[in-house]
């Protein structure tokens, strides 16, 4: 068994931060997937206008014996839209709820607020993000809500933070809502299932069935234009990467659901074609912008040239005047 998980390890589909990397990875590139994920959680009414800000996601934090740590936030940005801004820091956690995630939300939390802080005369103002936290596995101990309580001479102040349950969300709440970035993640609701599904071919195939659904519903909103041609690829790339990282201990699922998105994701194109042909169309730019500020150089130089003709006849004609009075 080890060997075989050896292998499998070798297979380019497997990486050890799958997880991470799929929260990050659409975070980071696909805005049309952030916008209504930010919009459902906090009822907001952001459009295709608002424009999101990448922030800065590396912090040290400094310990009891004054070394530093490095922490990386999944993701810290800022939404902007008819000049009103609001920033946001969410984690992604595949790892059982315990108190001390809350201590790692505080930390990311406030060294964000610093990254926004501003001082006026005497005062130092911080900011707290909108915080929240995606938990992908089920776990009897994690909560419906939780709340950071900062003591202050003057009293208390607090703020929440957002707890959000993959397993609270079936198939279908997740398409209505528009909440495509959770899509690589549903598998998770099978994950405590996986020893019995793996046992009995029918349910694998039930299984199966369910990631069928999956696959022709993203087509669907790619169709609607609710998805551009770059998330949807991501999620589906993404989906068959945590697919394969989760049932690494279960063949018949691994091959079964593995496969239906393996053959999608063949019919995909790249995402590095996605960026290069961006670059391309970027340089193309450039290269037109430089030829339009040249020709508007020469013009410029032009136009010189007919003032200085046009001074020089004005000159002429008021000598021919005076010698004309005379």
């Amino acid at each position: 068994m080890q060997e075989e998980n050896k292998d499998k390890k070798a297979s380019p589909l497997y990486s050890e931060f799958a997880y991470d990397d799929a929260y990050r990875t659409m975070e980071t590139e696909c805005d049309d997937i952030v916008i209504p994920f930010v919009n459902y959680f906090y009822n907001e009414n952001y459009d295709k206008t608002a424009k999101i800000t990448r922030l800065r996601n590396e912090h040290y934090i400094e310990h009891a014996d004054q070394s530093d740590e490095k922490r990386i936030t999944d993701s810290h940005f800022r939404i902007t839209q008819n000049d009103v801004s609001k920033t946001y820091h969410f984690e992604c956690e595949s790892k059982p709820y315990d108190n001390s995630i809350l201590v790692r939300m505080f930390e990311y939390d406030s060294q964000t607020a610093l990254d926004e802080s501003k001082s006026e005369g005497n005062i130092l103002r911080v900011r707290f993000p909108y915080a929240g936290l995606l938990l992908l596995r089920k776990s009897p101990s994690s909560p419906d809500r939780a709340e950071v309580i900062i003591e202050t001479p003057k009293g208390e102040v607090s703020y929440d933070i957002k707890i959000i349950k993959i397993s609270d969300f079936s198939i279908d709440s997740i398409f209505e809502n528009h909440l495509y970035l959770m899509i690589p993640f549903y598998i998770f609701n099978y994950e405590s299932e996986f020893k019995s599904i793996n046992e009995d071919a029918e349910r694998t195939e039930d299984l199966a069935d369910v990631f069928r659904n999956i696959m022709d519903r993203l087509d669907e909103e790619l169709e609607k234009g609710n998805l551009s041609a770059l998330s949807h690829n991501v999620i589906i790339r993404l989906t068959h990467k945590v697919v394969y990282k989760l049932t690494m201990k279960h063949d018949k699922v691994q091959d079964k659901v593995g496969g239906i998105m393996g053959g999608k994701v063949l019919d995909l194109p790249d995402i590095k074609v996605f960026h290069e042909g961006r670059a391309e169309g970027l340089k193309e730019g450039e290269a037109e912008r430089k030829k339009l500020a040249d020709k508007n150089t020469e013009l410029a130089d032009k136009n010189t040239e007919l003032e200085d003709e046009n001074a020089s006849l004005k000159a002429e004609l008021e000598e021919l005047k005076k010698q004309m009075k005379k």
